[in-house]
Order: structure tokens, then C-alpha cells, then sequence
């Protein structure tokens, strides 16, 4: 964690166009670093030199190095999140399918950017309130979006096949990052516990389906 610490930064609602555009060069600039060389060795000198904004200026959007860390973090993962919940979702659409494209989606971020895992396990391990503030709404967008997919599964079923399939993905993310499985031995795990939880889930509709058509001709 960056030594130091500046007064609580602007809040994005408070900055004029030109802060947000050089507040988003500051967060373009630390994906960059972090893609180049992960997160432990970058130091606030590299993100200013690169991003050609002055060390007091960044300060003044970001109280620390890892508050820097933890926004960049949120933009990449909220990519793939926003453009799910911008959707049309057809209600008639398959949710395994749609379960799948997700996380295929987000195994090849992690694959092409494999610093984003490690990165994560830092920032979830912050005691710093503006980075715990990003985290949260990092993990509600994913809610959202998963929620999202999950329309039309009975509403007490989503936390638990919402929570298994997190686990599952997380596990799976930072087993590829570390190289211990490839991209496609992570992928098939993901939607071989997909396949389990929703999979099984819809033959037991269809079969249910079934019967009652079954008993209505009867």
C-alpha cells in the first residue's frame, strides 16, 4: 500500500468534464501497468510519468495508490457487467446459454489480463474505506447482472446458484492465472457446475411439464 495519503479526494459527482476525462487516464494508465507488470511493483511515480498527470493533481481523485488500484479494477470488471444489464433480454431466452456466454466473457478478460486476479485478491483484502466502498459496488453490479440472467428462476433459488457459480468462477479464475489449468479447462469447469445447477434445473421443469401435459390428456 502507497505510504501516502492524501485529504478525501473529489467525489465524481463534484468533478468538472476535464477531471473526469483525466481521472479515467489515470485508470486507463493503471490497467495498463498492471497488464504489463501486476499490481505489487507499480508505484504512484509510474502511473504519473505514463499517464502525464502530476502527482499532487492524482491525489486529489484518489487517496491512495491501492484507491487508484481499486477503481481501475471496477472500470475493467464493470465492462463486461454494464453490457449485460444494458441488454434486451428476451424472456423466452435460455438462461444456461446465457449463463455461459457470461462466463466465458469473463474467463477471457482474466486470461488476457491475468494481473486483473491478483489484483483482485489485494484489493478484497483492504482495509482502506474508499477501496471497501468500491469493492461493494463492484460485487453489487455482479448481483445485478447475474440477476439479470437469472430472470424467470424462482426468486428463492437465485442466492444459491448465484453463490455457487461465483465460487466456482473465482476458483477457477485464479487456478488459470497462476497457470495451474488453461483457459479452456477453466471454461469447461464454469459451465460443468452451470450445467448442474441449471441444466438439471430445466429438465426437471420440462419433465414436470410433462407430466401435467400427461395427465390433462388423461
Amino acid at each position: 500500500m502507497s505510504a501516502a495519503v492524501s485529504p478525501v479526494p473529489l467525489s465524481i459527482e463534484m468533478m468538472t468534464s476535464r477531471q473526469l476525462v483525466r481521472r479515467a487516464r489515470l485508470i486507463e494508465t493503471m490497467i495498463e501497468l498492471v497488464n504489463e507488470s501486476g499490481s505489487a511493483s507499480i508505484q504512484m511515480r509510474d502511473v504519473t510519468e505514463r499517464s502525464g498527470v502530476a502527482l499532487g493533481t492524482v491525489y486529489r481523485y484518489f487517496r491512495s495508490k491501492d484507491h487508484l488500484q481499486a477503481a481501475a479494477l471496477v472500470e475493467w470488471q464493470g465492462k463486461v457487467t454494464r453490457r449485460i444489464l444494458v441488454s434486451n433480454r428476451d424472456p423466452d431466452s435460455d438462461v444456461l446459454l446465457l449463463v455461459k456466454d457470461f462466463l466465458r466473457r469473463a474467463l477471457q478478460a482474466f486470461d488476457r489480463l491475468p494481473g486483473m486476479a491478483a489484483l483482485t485478491v489485494q484489493m478484497l483484502a483492504s482495509a482502506e474505506p474508499e477501496v471497501q466502498r468500491l469493492m461493494e459496488q463492484n460485487s453489487e453490479l455482479h448481483v445485478a447482472a447475474f440477476d439479470h440472467l437469472l430472470a424467470g428462476v424462482p426468486e428463492d433459488e437465485i442466492p444459491s446458484i448465484r453463490l455457487a457459480i461465483h465460487c466456482v468462477l473465482w476458483d477457477a479464475v485464479k487456478r488459470m492465472s497462476s497457470g495451474r489449468i488453461t483457459f479452456q479447462e477453466a471454461l469447461a469447469q464454469v459451465e460443468g457446475v452451470a450445467d448442474i445447477l441449471l441444466g438439471a434445473r430445466a429438465r426437471r421443469s420440462d419433465a414436470l411439464r410433462g407430466n401435467r401435459s400427461e395427465r390433462t390428456s388423461a
